[in-house]
């Protein structure tokens, strides 16, 4: 028999043994710590055969923030060390690894490297001096909006290796559609709070997806299920469009105005890449789909017991999402416009009155005064710490960082436009021919930057670790696809002068032929 065989049978039956001593003893921390290393190193044999572990792992962390959304998010490991964390640190352990074996360079070659190092820098800057004026759990919350761009310099090493990215981007488009199918069953079915119930660990539901994790993994699913409808024949034509705009069903069933905002962006983005079709597809789906809600509603097969559906009606029925239409019709809508409007006034304020060029800090309350004004409420709980981030990334920077940070994360913003635009120009250059899972990547991507200027994309982790990771794959796929192109048009530029100097090798000297 093989030594090495003996040995891990050997190892495997020691750790089995301490484990089950150690749970009889009531050591559950103890055991499930070496059950979950022992896991880990098994799987790093195995998959690291083929893929990067590294990515392999971030895909099992993809899947989980899916499916699970905030309850996954916050469940915390010990302390103050939540799940994002650990997965943080734990990649960055792989990465200098590879990093010390000479297999991968410390940072990415690209150009959203140097702005985030500049911003991780300045946001340090306020973690240690901030700390000292503020609560250091707070403190470290807000310095999140911060190092959770560290998944960008981190992912975007591991995604250059084609096998893993591919294997990602196999995943993706599947547990997308998974966990929309989980969200619209958990929503029709009034299912939400038994689920997080069900699975309620340590005081906080596994299973808990809020509306604004599921905008970009919708928007990612429906561009991804409709960039398949021209790719296929005969009955999966169908059977991709219902799914392109089945997927949407639930999220406009909540009647949030930001996903409308995110649903139009992904609209009119597809539409300037030439893809009018999406017209006389996806939007008469939608309406019939409108239709067929309403029906099930009025014939008591479904309930609207939240006022939810009636809602989307109502602001829709003038046709003007932002509030700035019927006063009637469009009561939430507005509500919501001014409760926004009245924080980021607020903020600047307060900022340019105290501390204009620092901020006021992270850790900083920058809420309960709004929301007592807001309210009407001379007293508001500090401790709830509702909504702490103003819905909107620039003056959620603006009021931790100042100016000066805003100044430092503005170009960050311009170049994630940037590859969003490389991302547009991809998609027209190719068109049908280009892979679908491209296509849920860039709109993840485009969906998920709208909605950090109207929600807490770039605060919370259950959106901020998702949107840095699948930037770093657009990233990737985006030089690839450039370095391609360069590649091609060197390719054709020699062979046109090949194709000159043979032509004037026919022809001869000039001055000969003349002679």
């Amino acid at each position: 028999m093989n030594i090495q065989l003996i040995v891990a049978m050997g190892v495997g039956l020691l750790i089995a043994m301490w484990t089950g001593l150690a749970v009889g003893n009531g050591e559950y921390v103890k055991a499930g710590f070496v059950a979950g290393v022992t896991v880990l190193a098994v799987l790093m044999t195995v998959i690291g055969r083929r893929y990067r572990f590294e990515g392999w792992f971030i895909a099992i962390i993809v899947a989980c923030y899916f499916l699970g959304g905030k309850g996954f998010a916050y469940q915390r490991l010990v302390s103050i060390v939540y799940v994002g964390e650990a997965t943080l640190m734990l990649l960055i352990m792989f990465h200098l690894v590879r990093v010390i074996t000479g297999s991968a360079s410390l940072l990415p070659r690209h150009r959203l490297t140097i702005p985030l190092l500049i911003f991780l820098v300045y946001g340090f800057i306020h973690l240690l001096i901030d700390q000292r004026g503020f609560s250091l759990m707070l403190v470290l919350k807000d310095t999140a909006t911060v190092y959770y761009a560290l998944f960008f310099l981190i992912v975007y090493g591991s995604m250059q290796h084609k096998p893993t990215r591919d294997y990602i981007l196999r995943l993706l488009p599947i547990i997308a559609g998974i966990s929309l199918l989980l969200y619209t069953v958990t929503t029709f079915g009034q299912l939400a709070f038994p689920v997080g119930n069900a699975t309620m660990i340590r005081g906080i539901p596994l299973i808990l997806q809020p509306v604004d994790a599921m905008i970009p993994i919708c928007i990612g699913f429906s561009a991804f299920a409709y960039i398949k409808s021209l790719q296929v024949h005969g009955i999966w034509i169908g059977i991709y469009l219902l799914a392109s705009i089945g997927c949407t069903t639930p999220l406009f069933y909540h009647g949030k105005a930001v996903f409308y905002v995110a649903f139009l962006v992904y609209i009119l983005a597809f539409m300037v890449v030439g893809h009018w079709k999406i017209l006389f597809t996806i939007i008469p789906m939608g309406m019939a789909s409108v239709l067929l809600v309403m029906l099930m509603i009025e014939s008591g097969i479904m309930k609207d017991r939240d006022n939810n559906f009636k809602r989307f009606i109502n602001e829709f029925s003038s046709f003007n999402i932002i509030g700035a239409g019927s006063k009637g019709s469009q009561k939430h809508a507005q509500r919501t416009v001014e409760w926004r409007l009245t924080w980021w006034t607020m903020v600047t304020e307060e900022v340019l009155e105290k501390r204009p060029f620092y901020g006021l800090g992270m850790g900083a309350d920058i809420s309960s005064e709004f929301h007592a004004k807001f309210n009407d409420s001379p007293v508001v709980d500090i401790e709830k710490r509702r909504a702490r981030y103003p819905h909107n990334v620039i003056f959620t920077v603006l009021g931790r960082m100042g100016l000066i940070g805003l100044i430092i994360f503005i170009p960050i913003v311009c170049l994630i436009i940037y590859e969003l635009w490389i991302g547009l120009k991809i998609l027209r250059h190719t068109g049908r021919q280009y892979d679908s899972r491209y296509a849920f990547t860039w709109t993840f991507v485009l969906a998920g930057f709208v909605n950090g200027f109207f929600q807490s994309t770039f605060e919370a982790p259950y959106t901020a670790i998702m949107f840095w990771t699948l930037l770093a794959v657009l990233a990737v796929m985006n030089q690839e696809f450039i370095a391609e192109m360069r590649f091609k048009d060197k390719a054709l530029e020699a062979e046109g002068d090949q194709q000159e100097n043979a032509d004037i090798a026919a022809i001869g000297t000039p001055g000969i032929a003349h002679g």
